[in-house]
């Protein structure tokens, strides 16, 4: 009766858990890949508010011969239909863009709205295409060099709810906390049904010609999706792998079932807990229920092959297993929660929040198995008579751990020195594009922009400049009040009022310290599309023929049309606060050192002798500091994490030498996983880079179970052979099935669109069979070597 009522209750908890599951929310927000503490990360939303940008995607279409009147009547039939969607504020195209050179402009038709392009022009198309191939502004952002490609840059209505939300609620508590993520949770939706729109128009448009959709708003649409399907695949292959290697292991559909049930259990309520504390879900975190059920089930096996045991020994076979079971299981969670644990002193939100719901999914493993597991057993008491498949390996390892220990405990130093060598060569320098597979749409959109429109992932210098008084303002102005008297500007400064504000702010040591950096950033490698001023001021002057004076450009400024200045001016200066800004898109796909190109545009910055503040910012910076910050953290953690587990071996084997010999093959799993990558140059992303502690801290369960098996063992044969030689026979057999049922259950991650996702599967799954060769292996051969 008693076990009926508890089986109910179970229910009803699960219920609950489930009821809420309506709130489980991913993101994958820009915000969600910077470092909490992060100064750059705050200047970012100052300057931000400072110059306005507007949110965008660009589309690409390419054509396999050069630009034609097919493509562009392809051009304008995709903007009307591309404009009729909700969302979509308006769209600018080679066909909006202004046609300079062949019309021979002048400054002063500037303040005419009507400037002549390509849909109202009478000139040759592949002249104007030329042009615009050529020009200063529009090149590598508008269209291509090759002139078989161009781009539509698709401007979308400002959603200012969530940004007015956070502004107003810097400190988010429980319940504003949900109304945030509802936000967000809308601003997604809504984001994703307009690139669903967006697809749709391109879906029925010209096929002749190839369309590639990019963009901020693209990634973060793009990494949700994958996140979701990954969720989905996973599960039903992790399912299908586990039962399969459970009907291997048991041969017992029940204790298949029962090891399920309660896995399951112990998953939807942790999905129910997130949704119920509005925690949200990232592309890091969102391997949490593969993760979770992989080491439930994993627990769930060394309990059902202990109760299997006693059910023969004894009579009180459930109670003296749970008491046989509960103190390594104990130990094992708390070992893998140090692991996890080390994550929160991360700076980063998504994998701080990574390593709180690992910590709480651990204690609801141990919960369900010590709980769910025994009354479920209770059910269905009768194991029956079907014996474990027995590994013949398992004593073949065993003899060649006896025999050859000298030799095993030599590899193991060499690899030790290999890994420590191959650590050294390990790096952080990551881009986006590498992010996804090649062929995913994402990849090739990124990839083609990336090398033929400019370059993708932003950064910005903004630079300040001292207050000039307003005498040496004046001073200034006199020597540049020179107007060149071939410059048809009457119109311009008939109206001209000396004493407006912007008027005296153009100096010829401003313009000359962001030329200066605008042609730096241009000559560099790793960069593609350059704009500030600069690059208004040389389509000015060459309209002009020669360059224009200081006062013309201050002329200039205070009449060109509201629009122009802001879309062409806003961006890139501020009279107000006395800053301008540079912006370049660093080509991601090319192999650079990220972090060495931005402390090499520092220290050119810092030779300037003109700037009063300088500040390198922007996407580029942030996540480098994410990847820089991360790194740094794992690894000096990782110490710590090794150190803390030490400790709670002494705790509980009460031997200084036992814990010393068990902590070693643990010590070099870890060292050597990192050590292979490093070989590899494989470079650490935001999910790799948590590999070694999370290595220890589940292969460490297998040393806590041999050896506490292996002292048991020990107490009653006093013999150290003897006693390996039991631990190998009953619990090696549950070390093995359950690293391979981990092993396996990583691997199915390779079948993620996100390359660190894939990455993480794979090393974590060779991680866990290092794992398991040093418990099986190592482990006895230095116990058969050193405790004597």
């Amino acid at each position: 009766m008693l076990n009926k009522l508890l089986l109910f209750i179970s229910i009803l908890i699960l219920l609950f858990f489930s009821f809420n599951l309506k709130n489980f929310h991913i993101d994958a927000s820009s915000d969600t890949l910077v470092a909490q503490n992060d100064k750059d990360f705050e200047f970012f939303n100052y300057y931000n508010e400072i110059f306005p940008s507007r949110s965008f995607l660009i589309l690409a279409i390419k054509s396999k011969t050069q630009i034609d009147s097919n493509y562009i009547k392809n051009i304008q039939k995709l903007k009307i239909e591309l404009n009729k969607i909700d969302q979509i504020e308006n769209t600018v195209s080679i066909i909006d863009i202004p046609i300079l050179n062949l019309n021979n402009i002048k400054l002063v038709d500037l303040k005419n709205y009507e400037i002549e392009n390509i849909q109202n022009s009478k000139f040759e198309l592949s002249k104007i295409i030329d042009e615009f191939s050529e020009s200063y502004i529009f090149k590598d952002q508008f269209i291509n060099s090759k002139k078989n490609l161009s781009s539509i840059v698709i401007y979308t209505k400002a959603s200012n709810k969530l940004k007015k939300f956070k502004k107003e609620n810097n400190n988010l508590n429980f319940q504003l906390k949900r109304s945030y993520i509802e936000l967000k949770k809308e601003n997604n939706q809504n984001r994703n049904e307009l690139i669903k729109e967006i697809r749709t128009v391109l879906n029925k448009s010209d096929q002749k010609y190839e369309y590639y959709l990019g963009g901020i708003d693209m990634i973060a649409d793009d990494v949700i999706s994958f996140v979701k399907k990954d969720i989905v695949i996973f599960s039903i292959v992790v399912l299908i792998f586990i039962i399969l290697i459970l009907l291997f292991i048991f041969r017992d559909i029940k204790w298949i079932v029962l090891c399920l049930l309660t896995s399951g259990y112990s998953v939807l309520s942790m999905f129910g807990l997130v949704s119920l504390l509005s925690i949200e879900v990232t592309a890091i975190s969102a391997n949490f229920a593969s993760l979770m059920f992989i080491l439930s089930i994993s627990m769930n096996i060394h309990i059902i092959n202990n109760y299997k045991k006693n059910y023969m020994d004894s009579s009180n076979y459930l109670l003296i297993t749970l008491k046989r079971m509960i103190w390594p299981c104990v130990y094992t969670v708390l070992t893998t929660i140090v692991a996890f644990g080390s994550l929160l002193i991360s700076d980063i939100k998504p994998i701080i929040d990574f390593g709180f719901i690992m910590i709480i999914s651990l204690i609801i493993i141990l919960i369900t198995s010590f709980t769910i597991l025994p009354l479920l057993i209770n059910l269905f008491p009768d194991p029956k008579n079907t014996k474990n498949i027995k590994f013949t390996i398992l004593e073949k390892i065993y003899l060649i751990s006896i025999k050859h220990s000298k030799i095993i405990i030599l590899l193991n130093i060499g690899f030790l020195i290999i890994s420590i060598y191959g650590i050294s060569k390990l790096n952080v320098e990551n881009s986006f594009i590498n992010y996804f597979k090649k062929n995913t749409e994402i990849y090739k959109g990124m990839k083609i922009i990336d090398n033929e429109l400019g370059g993708t992932t932003p950064i910005d210098i903004i630079i300040k400049f001292e207050n000039e008084s307003s005498e040496n303002a004046e001073i200034i102005l006199d020597e540049d009040l020179m107007v060149d008297e071939d410059l048809d500007v009457e119109d311009l400064y008939s109206d001209y009022d000396s004493q407006e504000s912007d008027s005296s702010w153009f100096t010829s040591e401003k313009i000359d310290t962001v030329k200066k950096i605008h042609l730096y950033l241009e000559n560099k490698k790793e960069v593609g599309k350059v704009q500030s001023i600069h690059t208004l001021i040389e389509t000015a002057n060459m309209l002009n023929k020669k360059p224009l004076t200081i006062f013309e450009l201050s002329i200039l400024y205070n009449k060109i049309p509201i629009n122009y200045k802001n879309q062409l001016l806003d961006p890139y200066m501020s009279t107000e606060n006395n800053m301008m800004k540079i912006s370049a898109r660093v080509k991601d796909s090319k192999k650079i050192n990220r972090n060495n190109f931005i402390k090499d545009v520092n220290n050119y910055l810092k030779n300037i002798d003109s700037i009063s503040e300088f500040k390198v910012n922007g996407l580029l910076v942030l996540y480098n500091n994410m990847l820089q910050s991360l790194f740094s953290s794992q690894i000096k953690s990782l110490g710590l994490v090794i150190f803390l587990i030490f400790l709670m071996f002494i705790i509980l084997f009460k031997s200084f030498k036992l814990s010393i010999l068990g902590i070693i093959p643990n010590i070099i799993a870890s060292s050597l996983i990192l050590g292979v990558i490093g070989l590899f140059r494989i470079p650490l992303d935001i999910m790799t880079i948590t590999i070694a502690a999370i290595t220890i801290g589940i292969a460490v369960d297998n040393t806590i179970h041999y050896l506490y098996r292996y002292k048991e063992n020990y107490s009653n044969l006093n013999d150290i052979s003897k006693s390996i030689k039991l631990t190998h026979n009953n619990v090696g057999y549950a070390i093995l099935t359950t690293s391979l049922t981990i092993t396996l259950g990583f691997s199915v991650l390779i079948l993620s669109s996100f390359v660190p996702t894939i990455l993480f599967g794979i090393f974590t799954s060779l991680a866990m069979l290092i794992a398991m060769i040093g418990v099986l292996l190592t482990l006895p051969s230095l116990l058969n070597k050193f405790n004597r």
